[in-house]
C-alpha cells in the first residue's frame, strides 16, 4: 500500500460524513469502526461493490492491471483489461475500447456546456470511468476529483493521467455514499451513470448533498424507448421488453444479459426524478455524438450515425429524437442561494 495521498478537501466517512484520521495508507472512522485503505494510491471509500464483481476480486483484478501498468502503455492497459473480461461479445469489446481512447474527445462538448472557470469552480466527475473528462478538463477548474465504484477503472484512469501529464483527485467510491462534506462542489458530471447505480433517488439526492446552491449538474443516460441499435446491446427497440423476455433475446443474440445490472430509464423519467430532488432541468437534447468513434460501428450503424447527426439540426427532429433517440442529456440546476455558488452554464 502507499502514503494517503494529499487531497486540498478533507474527506468524511461515506457512511456516518463524520471526521476521519489519517494513517500511512487508509483513513479511518472511529464513529463507524472502519477503515478505508488506500490502493495504488487511491483512497478507497466504498461500503459495498458494484454489481459485477465482489470487493475482493474487484481488488485483486485492480492489482493486476496495475502491475500490468507499470510495464505497458494506457492502450495497452484498456486492452488488457478486456483480455481477462470474458463476459462481453467481441463486437461490444471493439465498441467499449474505441470509446474508452476516445473520452478526452467525447468529454469536449460537455465542458463547452459547462463553460468552467479555473479561479472558481470545482468539478466532481461520477461515474469517471477511465478519465477522459478528466484529462478534458486539465486547467479548466481549481480542482478536478474523479469518483468511480469500479477501483479497477481508476486504476487505469490513473495510467491516462499519468502518461498525458495531468492530475485529478481520484476517489474509488459509491455516488450513493460519496466522502465529501455538503455543499463543496460547483459542477458535477454523471455521464452514462445513472443507468448503473444501485438507487437512482438515492444517487441523485447524494449529488445535490454535495454540490453548493445553484450548483449545475451535468448528466446522460441511454434511452430505454431507443427504436434503433440500443447503444449497450446494438439490439434495435430492447428496451420496449420487460425484463423476463429482454433478458432471453439478449442472451441468445450476445451470450450474455448485458442489461441485468442496468436501470431502464428515459427522459421523462430522469427529468421528474432530478425535479423531485431539488433540481430545475435548464436543457434537455439528444446526445450529442462528438467524439464517437465511428470507425467501431459497421456500415450500416455508421450511416444511422450520420442520419442522426443531421436530424439533430431539425428543431422538430431533435424533439423526436429526445423521445426515441438511443441516448439523451440534461443540464440541471440545483436550486439555493445565489451567494452560495454561480452557475456558469449559458442557460443561466
Amino acid at each position: 500500500m502507499q502514503e494517503a495521498p494529499a487531497a486540498d478537501l478533507a474527506f468524511v466517512c461515506p457512511r456516518c460524513k463524520g471526521e476521519l484520521s489519517i494513517a500511512a495508507s487508509s483513513y479511518h472512522c472511529e464513529y463507524c469502526a472502519i477503515t478505508y485503505p488506500v490502493l495504488f494510491g487511491i483512497p478507497d471509500f466504498r461500503l459495498r461493490a458494484d454489481r459485477y464483481l465482489s470487493l475482493e476480486k474487484e481488488r485483486e483484478k485492480a492489482r493486476r492491471l496495475f502491475e500490468f501498468g507499470q510495464t505497458s502503455s494506457f492502450e495497452q492497459l484498456v486492452k488488457y483489461y478486456y483480455s481477462i473480461t470474458f463476459d462481453l461479445p467481441d463486437d461490444m469489446v471493439r465498441r467499449y475500447q474505441a470509446s474508452i481512447l476516445a473520452g478526452a474527445e467525447r468529454a469536449r462538448p460537455i465542458l463547452r456546456q459547462l463553460k468552467p472557470r479555473a479561479d472558481a469552480d470545482l468539478l466532481i466527475d461520477l461515474g469517471c470511468g477511465t478519465g477522459g473528462l478528466l484529462r478534458a478538463a486539465r486547467g479548466r477548474y481549481r480542482a478536478v476529483y474523479g469518483v468511480d465504484i469500479a477501483l479497477r477503472w481508476l486504476v487505469i484512469a490513473q495510467k491516462r493521467l499519468a502518461e498525458q501529464g495531468t492530475t485529478a483527485k481520484l476517489v474509488c467510491a459509491d455516488v450513493e455514499s460519496l466522502p465529501f462534506r455538503a455543499d463543496t462542489f460547483t459542477q458535477a458530471v454523471a455521464c452514462d451513470l445513472v443507468e448503473h447505480v444501485y438507487d437512482i433517488d438515492s444517487a441523485l439526492r447524494e449529488i445535490g448533498r454535495v454540490l453548493k446552491g445553484r450548483g449545475v449538474l451535468w448528466l446522460s443516460a441511454v434511452n430505454r424507448y431507443c427504436v434503433g441499435p440500443h447503444p449497450l446491446t446494438g439490439i434495435w427497440a430492447i428496451g420496449f421488453l420487460p425484463a423476463r423476455p429482454r433478458a432471453w433475446v439478449l442472451t441468445r443474440l450476445k451470450g450474455i444479459d448485458l442489461l441485468r445490472f442496468a436501470n431502464m430509464v428515459s427522459p421523462g423519467s430522469i427529468r421528474r426524478q432530478v425535479q423531485n430532488h431539488g433540481f430545475d432541468v435548464l436543457e434537455a437534447r439528444p446526445k450529442q455524438t462528438e467524439g464517437v468513434a465511428v470507425a467501431a460501428y459497421g456500415a450500416s450503424e455508421r450511416g444511422l450515425i450520420e442520419l442522426y447527426r443531421r436530424a439533430q439540426r431539425v428543431p422538430l427532429l431533435r424533439r423526436i429524437l429526445l423521445r426515441i433517440g438511443p441516448a439523451f442529456e440534461m443540464v440541471c440546476r440545483k436550486a439555493g442561494s445565489r451567494a452560495s455558488g454561480a452557475c456558469s452554464t449559458s442557460p443561466c
